[in-house]
């Protein structure tokens, strides 16, 4: 994703795990969840390509997987319209 802000990093929330929010200005955040490892804090400004954590199984997850959310302002978008996967 873009360049961010980390602005919630939370090792074990009930539902969702570790779960990262990023800040990535304009309305814009990210979240990733059910990982198993966080390797950046509250605050920390990320670049794109940084290494941010592990996927894992954590909150209420049957197996390893990142969950990945992409939200406008109050509006949730579909992730895959902006990540860049190649086949």
């Amino acid at each position: 994703m873009l360049d961010g802000t980390v602005t919630l990093a939370e090792p074990d929330l009930f539902y969702t795990g570790g779960t990262l929010i990023f800040d990535h200005g304009h309305g814009i955040s990210t979240l990733y969840m059910h990982m198993e490892k966080i390797l950046v804090k509250r605050g920390q400004k990320v670049k794109q390509g940084d290494i941010i954590g592990t996927v894992g199984s954590t909150g209420r997850a049957t197996g390893a997987h990142l969950d990945v959310r992409l939200n406008w302002f109050q509006t949730r978008l579909d992730p895959a319209t902006v990540l860049d996967i190649k086949n």
